[in-house]
C-alpha cells in the first residue's frame, strides 16, 4: 500500500546521521542517500502497512509515530493487538528486506505521520553505485533485527517462566 511521494522539505542528513542504520557512515555517505528515500505523510489512524502483504520497503518515523498490530486468535475471535509503538528515529519494515516474506505485521498511524520508505529496488541500487555504504547499512540492518530478536527472546523467556509459575500455583495451591 504505497502512497505517493509527498513535496516536502528535503530530509535532513543530520536525522539520518543519528540512525542506527546509518551507523558508520562519513558526512559525505550521507549527503548522497536522501535521494534514495521517498517522504509520505499519514493521517492518524490511517494505516501504513498490512500483516500479511508484500512490500519490500523499509519505513523510518521521520515525525509522529506509529503502532505495531499483530493479528490474535483469542476466544472472542481474531483481533488486531498493540504490541509495540514507534516513535521519531525508529524504524519497521526491515524484515521483508531481508527475506522477501509478507508483512508480519501491521502499522497504523497514531499521530499525524512522515515516514521516509526505502525501497529494496533502490537498496540494490546502492549496492550498484556504492558497495560500501550498502554493506554498511545492511550489516546494521542485521544488527538491529539482531536486537530486536534477542529482546523478543528474553520477553518469550519471561512470558513462559510466568506462565508456569501461574501453573504450578494452580496445581498445587497453598494451605
Amino acid at each position: 500500500m504505497t502512497k505517493p511521494a509527498t513535496e516536502k522539505a528535503p530530509i535532513d542528513s543530520a536525522f539520518l546521521a543519528r540512525h542506527g542504520l546509518f551507523a558508520g557512515l562519513s558526512e559525505e555517505d550521507l549527503r548522497d542517500l536522501p535521494v534514495l528515500f521517498r517522504c509520505e505523510d499519514y493521517q492518524r489512524g490511517e494505516r501504513i502497512i498490512s500483516e500479511g502483504e508484500r512490500g519490500g520497503t523499509l519505513y523510518l518515523v521521520y515525525k509522529g509515530g506509529v503502532d505495531i498490530l499483530k493479528q490474535v486468535v483469542s476466544r472472542e475471535g481474531e483481533c488486531l493487538e498493540k504490541i509495540a509503538s514507534l516513535h521519531q528515529g525508529d524504524t519497521f519494515g526491515e524484515m521483508e528486506l531481508i527475506d522477501n516474506q509478507p508483512r508480519s505485521a501491521t502499522v497504523v498511524a497514531h499521530a499525524n505521520t512522515t515516514v521516509l520508505a526505502l525501497d529494496n529496488f533502490d537498496l540494490r541500487k546502492l549496492n550498484q553505485r556504492d558497495t560500501r555504504v550498502y554493506a554498511t547499512m545492511v550489516l546494521n540492518l542485521a544488527r538491529e533485527v539482531s536486537r530486536r530478536l534477542r529482546a523478543t527472546d528474553q520477553y518469550l523467556a519471561v512470558s513462559l517462566f510466568s506462565i508456569r509459575e501461574q501453573s504450578r500455583f494452580r496445581l498445587f495451591p497453598k494451605d
